[in-house]
């Protein structure tokens, strides 16, 4: 009996925390003082999100980016083949590891969704089974106080949302170790990439009894197949990344407009890039392709930002506002340029300069000709393989308008 009422006092005093100390640390370093074991607690991208004080002696399995912490990815890979990633998400309660229960873990949960779990190392005194029991209470106690601190509001709970939060914030400038860690998740990193912005607010009621917004992002996984979600700043963000130059192919653009208006909302697409280290810049790309429609009063429910780029800059330069989000200039420059310069680099071939000289000559042919010391014939059989690699139509105005504004930013930047 005295044994009984020993435990219960020592899960009454973690309880209790909730109110004493209000700090997700300090909470932990209670439970400790009854386990004697160091308390690490991550979230699903395994970064490291609080520590006892036993706990931040350990350097081991430990890697720092940019003042975050995270496991090693080979401790990933090891817990992933032990299934102890696959138990966290199945299990309602504590467990030991199941090879030497030398780990207890326990998964964290807000409104049945494991946003964070619990790791606690023997390295002080062996378990003992009410250790379990201890930890169960420590779980319950970190998602009230996660729940009260509004943690997790912005949060869809689905796994992958991490490691794109990571990049829209740039917590993390390392294309390698980017590169390793997406490996741990259902998510291909291909040559194109690009982010779509669905505004959707929700309040934090609304988060805790409505499963609205999990399902909107469930279903957008199923349409783009490839992507990583996110709920960031009151909107559902969308990482979508193809080998092809089309990310949105047509029957892709169908559904998913079909599934904006059915739900009555907006998406905002930025321009197509490669490097993933510059998430957050065309994260501000597709923000402003929802914002500048709305300033033009267009209406729609698919915007695109390659269909806006020197409205932004108009916008830039009329804004009176000292802290208004700018993008690098150099992320401006259309896809299909980037493109043929890369054809350009690759086949030792001529064909943005023919481009260049094309424009220069008020779109001449005969003129562009005389300019690049070439036949006629030469220059038509450089122009439908410029159309042809682009799969676009040089009479298209406005297409060439967007190409010589890329074009003179290139030259601004050189």
């Amino acid at each position: 009996m005295f044994t009984e009422y020993k435990l219960f006092a020592k899960k009454l005093n973690i309880y209790n925390s909730l109110s004493a100390c209000n700090d997700i640390n300090k909470t932990l370093n209670i439970c400790e003082s009854y386990l004697n074991n160091p308390i690490f607690i991550l979230d699903t991208s395994y970064r490291i999100l609080g520590r006892s004080t036993f706990a931040n002696s350990i350097t081991s399995s430990i890697e720092t980016y940019n003042d975050q912490t995270y496991l090693l990815i080979d401790t990933v890979n090891l817990m992933k083949k032990n299934k102890c990633i696959d138990n966290i998400y199945s299990s309602s309660t504590s467990f030991f590891h199941a090879s030497d229960k030398s780990l207890i873990f326990c998964g964290i949960r807000i409104n049945n969704i494991t946003v964070a779990y619990i790791c606690i190392l023997q390295e002080n005194r062996e378990f003992l089974e009410e250790d379990l029991e201890l930890t169960n209470t420590l779980a319950q106690t970190l998602s009230i106080q996660m729940q009260k601190d509004n943690l997790f509001i912005n949060s869809s709970g689905l796994e992958e949302e991490y490691y794109l939060m990571d990049l829209l914030k740039n917590s993390i400038n390392n294309l390698n170790y980017i590169e390793e860690r997406l490996k741990n998740i259902d998510f291909k990193l291909n040559k194109n990439i690009l982010l779509i912005v669905i505004p959707f607010r929700q309040t934090y009621q609304d988060y805790r009894h409505n499963f609205g917004l999990k399902q909107l992002i469930v279903t957008t996984k199923n349409i783009f197949g490839n992507c990583i979600p996110a709920y960031y700043e009151d909107s559902i963000i969308l990482m979508v990344s193809k080998e092809d130059d089309e990310v949105f192919s047509e029957n892709t653009k169908t559904r998913f407009i079909d599934f904006l208006k059915l739900n009555n909302l907006k998406a905002g697409v930025s321009l197509t890039f490669q490097n993933i280290l510059k998430t957050k810049e065309f994260y501000k790309q597709a923000t402003y392709a929802l914002k500048l429609p709305e300033n033009l009063k267009i209406d729609g429910f698919l915007f695109y930002f390659k269909d806006y780029i020197e409205y932004y800059l108009f916008h830039i330069l009329q804004s009176n506002d000292n802290i208004i989000e700018k993008i690098e200039l150099h992320t401006l420059i259309h896809p299909l340029i980037n493109k043929l310069i890369g054809i350009d680099k690759n086949n030792n071939s001529v064909l943005l300069q023919t481009l260049i000289v094309y424009l220069e000559s008020n779109r001449n042919a005969k003129l562009t000709s005389e300019k690049l010391n070439i036949h006629c014939s030469t220059f038509f059989y450089r122009y439908h393989k410029i159309e042809e690699l682009l799969k676009i139509s040089l009479s298209n105005s406005d297409i060439l308008f967007k190409f010589e504004l890329s074009l003179k930013i290139l030259r601004y930047q050189k």
